[in-house]
């Protein structure tokens, strides 16, 4: 027990009082709950039996603090459990999903002619190349021809618009359809 209390007077200084701290028996007693000691597996095998037993059914975060909350007690309990509970591989492959289902899938329309319809993307963080690092990929989704036109990581929506209109619409004109991939 006085191991247990002098490793408790160093990690909480001046936070323990007598009043909290009681000894049955060679256990020692904070506020009614068993204090667990700093020992690995220890901490370990008491969360182990609330949470990853049969009977516990890995019930989460919460509800594993509230129930080992009830019987035992030690400095970052909290932390200590949501560490456990987030690198718990049985809870990492059966988290379920929280975000609306996705849509379904619709293939696109097929062009009527050569550059109707075009697929548009950025390569970026290529190496450095006469003040360029980046490719903004046009190609046509009937031909499978395609414009590589070279520009920077930190292209606007503008530049962008600004080097469609020099390097493809001066050649092929407006297209019905562009796709991306809306990203950045």
């Amino acid at each position: 027990m006085a191991k247990a209390a002098r490793e408790l007077w160093q990690a909480l200084g001046k936070m323990v009082r007598s009043a909290e701290w009681s000894e049955d028996k060679g256990v020692l007693w904070f506020r009614g709950k068993i204090y667990v000691p700093r020992n690995v597996d220890l901490r370990r095998q008491v969360v182990f039996l609330y949470h990853d037993m049969k009977v516990a059914g890995h019930p989460g975060r919460w509800k594993t603090l509230e129930l080992v909350s009830r019987d035992y007690w030690w400095p970052q309990i909290s932390r200590y459990i949501r560490q456990y509970v987030s690198t718990c591989d049985l809870c990492l492959r059966t988290k379920p999903i929280r975000q609306a289902p996705v849509g379904e899938l619709h293939p696109l329309r097929i062009p009527d002619s050569c550059w109707d319809t075009l697929s548009m993307d950025f390569v970026v963080e290529l190496p450095l190349s006469s003040r360029h690092n980046a490719v903004m990929t046009v190609v046509d989704s009937v031909s499978k021809q395609a414009h590589f036109i070279p520009t920077h990581t930190m292209v606007t929506a503008e530049g962008a618009a600004r080097l469609f209109l020099h390097q493809v619409w001066k050649l092929h004109g407006l297209p019905m359809c562009v796709v991306s991939d809306c990203g950045p």
